[in-house]
């Protein structure tokens, strides 16, 4: 008797479940189709109505093809195609502007390459958009006005915008002439990527307060139907907790970084520094110079250790600190997510060479600094506060301090540049490979896994529109930041790169590499648009350079820009400009024997 209701029971719960299942199978099927069905109907649209604007999508990839001309050819086209461009966008925005919906098409862009846009009746598809031709078609005409204004305004002088964050993809083009000798004028002929939906969210400058009140489908994925949209939070405030230690604490984030390493073992190989980098970039001089590097920090210099108390007085903050002698002029060197000490430490030669003391810093959570949790600059920038002080009363009252960082370290390096009582020692700030805010990073790398999903997942016909199923972003985003804010006390929007450069004067450099496929280098032009510096300078490696943080690879043309940008700060002669991507080494340049 006993069995035979025991095997009631198992067959009730077999037959409940499939019923869920079937039942929740419904729900998300149901969802996406409906999602697709938005979707074709809007290419549809597009495609039926694109001939009032394919004359301008012609000029638009006839910009951005044009790579291949000399700087003096490439600067005529730039002219050429903005005024016709601005005529044509007044036309197409007169046609489209009948109609006041609009319906932002999912982006599932997170590097360089896009495809080009039509704005017809409000519908929009994802656009590529180069630095010499940056008018984006926008819902309205005043709308569009502004932006090719602008983006004609920056053509001719090379400044940006420095407070409208509506500019993210008007990055200008000019012509940058370095001031050490063997560099040649030369146009920056990147293409800008344009990680912009038109009438939606720009991409690059996400917040958790914007993805709330977004209307765009592409960041508001959760679902209007309530059991659903209930389900997804449910399954989403899991993923985010058993993401979150990964992402921010000590042994999460270490275990992840052993895990890369495990997947590409050459991750910190010295070797990885030049062996498939452009030969534009000199692997040569490179290869010789990290061999040197390499020996020089394990075996030659002299290293201390040097600590300083928290700010809330938690506990204390590490550091590595190489004394040049006879100098007072000091690099703090910021830290990323999970670079390993002694590759920090190869890279600091560039800066000892050029005559600087240099600074290592661990942040909190990482390596002997104290802490579990990495605060991704919140709490760090007032622990900078007491590192530039102690670097100050180590070198006296001629203490000259510049802020540097890469990646996780570049928006540390800006948000301490930013704090209200920073020491006037502080000189300048280079921000390498920085994101613009933690949403926008985020956003980056869902969809960039929602992609690859997708890859398989289209096989049988199930198109996922950018979402991973069952944790809609919007829904993600928010259950890691309360998940952050459980554990930490503040929000993913409080250590923002984007609020730090609005509230910074200091001269920056932002540094990027267009092969980047963790950080895209548009965050990187998105701070560069919103920084509010008078002395901003942009430049975006191009080609092959290694991926993310990896600009100092191309170690020739890194230190020429880098000792470039400090000499104008020296002589207050840095100007607002985006800068050439290039280098043409002389005799004198060549690799040591």
């Amino acid at each position: 008797m006993e069995i035979n209701r025991s095997t009631a029971c198992r067959k009730v719960i077999l037959i409940t479940s499939f019923l869920a299942t079937l039942i929740l199978g419904f729900l998300v099927v149901t969802d996406h189709t409906y999602a697709d069905v938005q979707s074709q109907t809007t290419c549809s649209e597009t495609t039926s109505q694109s001939s009032s604007s394919e004359q301008t999508i012609v000029f638009k990839e006839s910009a951005s093809n044009s790579d291949n001309v000399d700087s003096s050819t490439d600067t005529t086209l730039n002219n050429t195609s903005d005024s016709q461009s601005n005529n044509q966008n007044a036309t197409t925005s007169n046609q489209s502007s009948t109609s006041g919906a609009t319906t932002p098409a999912p982006s599932e862009n997170t590097t360089d390459t896009s495809q080009p846009t039509s704005s017809v009746n409000g519908s929009s598809t994802p656009e590529s958009t180069s630095s010499s031709s940056e008018s984006a078609n926008a819902s309205s005409s005043t709308d569009e006005s502004q932006v090719n204004n602008q983006s004609s305004s920056q053509d001719v002088t090379g400044t940006a915008s420095s407070k409208d964050q509506g500019q993210t993809n008007t990055d200008s083009t000019s012509n940058d002439v370095d001031s050490t000798a063997g560099s040649s004028p030369v146009t920056d002929q990147s293409s800008s990527t344009d990680n912009t939906t038109t009438g939606g969210t720009d991409k690059d400058q996400i917040t958790v307060t914007g993805t709330n009140s977004s209307t765009d489908p592409a960041i508001k994925q959760s679902s209007s139907n309530p059991l659903l949209n209930w389900l997804t939070n449910m399954t989403s405030a899991g993923a985010a907790a058993l993401i979150y230690p990964f992402i921010t604490s000590r042994q999460g984030s270490h275990l992840l970084s052993e895990f890369r390493t495990l997947l590409s073992p050459t991750r910190y190989n010295i070797d990885q520094t030049w062996s498939d980098l452009d030969q534009k970039y000199n692997p040569d001089y490179t290869k010789q110079f990290y061999t040197d590097a390499q020996n020089w920090y394990d075996n030659e210099v002299k290293k201390e250790t040097l600590t300083v108390p928290f700010a809330d007085g938690s506990g204390n903050a590490s550091a590595t600190y190489i004394a040049h002698p006879g100098s007072t002029k000091t690099i703090i060197y910021g830290q990323g997510w999970t670079t390993e000490p002694e590759w920090m430490g190869y890279i600091s030669k560039i800066f000892y060479d050029m005559g600087y003391n240099v600074l290592m810093p661990y942040t909190r959570g990482q390596n002997s600094s104290d802490g579990e949790f990495l605060t991704f600059g919140y709490k760090d920038k007032a622990d900078w506060i007491n590192w530039i002080n102690k670097i100050d009363q180590l070198n006296g009252p001629n203490s000259e301090v510049v802020l540097y960082g890469q990646s996780l370290g570049a928006d540390d390096a800006l948000e301490a540049g930013a704090q209200k009582n920073l020491p006037s020692s502080v000189k300048a700030v280079i921000a390498d490979c920085g994101y613009s805010t933690i949403p926008s990073l985020l956003y980056s790398l869902y969809t960039g896994a929602a992609n690859k999903l997708n890859g398989y997942t289209s096989k049988i016909g199930w198109n996922l529109n950018g979402s991973i199923p069952l944790v809609p972003y919007d829904q993600f985003l928010n259950n890691l930041n309360n998940v952050n804010h459980l554990f930490q006390g503040f929000n993913l929007d409080d250590a923002s790169g984007l609020t730090a450069v609005q509230n910074s004067t200091l001269p920056t450099l932002f540094i990027a590499t267009a092969d980047d496929t963790f950080i895209p280098d548009s965050e990187t032009k998105a701070l560069y648009n919103a920084s509010i510096s008078k002395d901003k300078q942009l430049w975006i490696l191009d080609g092959n350079v290694g991926g993310h943080a990896s600009a100092n690879n191309a170690v020739l043309a890194y230190t020429q820009h880098i000792q470039d940008f400090l000499n104008a700060v020296d002589n207050g002669q840095t100007s607002s400009t985006t800068s050439t991507n290039q280098l043409t080494v002389n005799d004198n340049q060549t690799v040591a024997a």
